[in-house]
């Protein structure tokens, strides 16, 4: 085989796989969970034909005489009835509420960031019509950057951001560097760019042994930040065992000036 040959071939093989990533990569970046039972009430909000589901610590009666409220935007793969399980036991006085993820635990739907991102707002909207209320949004690794979406788009008290990143682009583009992610990401969840316009109070959560998100892109996301409302603080864990630390319920609590 000549060396025409060879470089045809490789050519060939390049673009199959640059392709197979474009065509794949919402299933490469979405890991939905599968649906479980579980005892906690489920908020639905139809919007554009779509109906939404979040989960909640409580009833929806009584959440609407809650003054603290919490919107919890999960991890890849995350299953939100344990997590609305854990906000329960350690948030008593407020109420929460669990995105589920379209094509996430049941949800209808197929996740992408356009679709997220709406149902974020959707979600907010709805619960802000209460007068008098405090709202704090929680964002976990890939919710981080919903989190940070909404909080440029919406007016909220404070937010925290559990091992967050600057972008998916980023971060894909550290692993396939040979690759024009760039033009091939459908998804690219760049917080970064909008960071600057984060005007609530912010925590940021790393994890000392996080092998998911690289710490660099993480600290990339927090110097974009302003300054005087960024708050961080450093976990000995990995990214999904973060959870399990007691300091990780307790920094969220001391962050929000929590009485639960």
């Amino acid at each position: 085989m000549n060396i025409f040959a060879i470089i045809k071939s490789l050519l060939i093989i390049y673009l199959l796989l640059c392709l197979a990533i474009y065509v794949f990569q919402r299933s490469m970046i979405y890991h939905p969970a599968e649906a479980t039972e579980h005892d906690h009430n489920t908020l639905k909000i139809i919007h554009e034909k779509h109906t939404l589901e979040a989960l909640m610590t409580h009833s929806q009666e009584t959440a609407l005489g809650r003054r603290d409220v919490i919107i919890y935007f999960g991890g890849n793969a995350e299953n939100v009835a344990y997590s609305a399980t854990d906000f329960n036991q350690q948030f008593p006085n407020h109420s929460t509420y669990l995105l589920k993820y379209r094509g996430y635990s049941g949800a209808q739907g197929s996740p992408s960031e356009a679709n997220l991102f709406a149902d974020a707002l959707t979600l907010f909207d709805h619960i802000n019509q209460t007068p008098n209320i405090n709202i704090t949004i929680i964002g976990r690794s890939l919710g981080s950057g919903i989190a940070t979406y909404l909080a440029t788009e919406r007016a909220v008290d404070k937010m925290i951001l559990i091992t967050p990143y600057d972008s998916i682009r980023n971060i894909a583009e550290s692993m396939f560097p040979v690759f024009p992610i760039a033009w091939m990401l459908k998804d690219q969840y760049d917080s970064k760019s909008r960071a600057d316009k984060i005007t609530s109070p912010t925590l940021v959560v790393m994890a000392k042994n996080d092998t998911v998100i690289p710490r660099i892109h993480t600290e990339s996301l927090m110097r974009s930040i302003p300054q005087h409302q960024l708050t961080a603080t450093t976990i000995q864990a990995g990214h999904n065992d973060l959870d399990l630390k007691p300091e990780y319920f307790t920094s969220l609590r001391l962050f929000m000036g929590s009485k639960d």
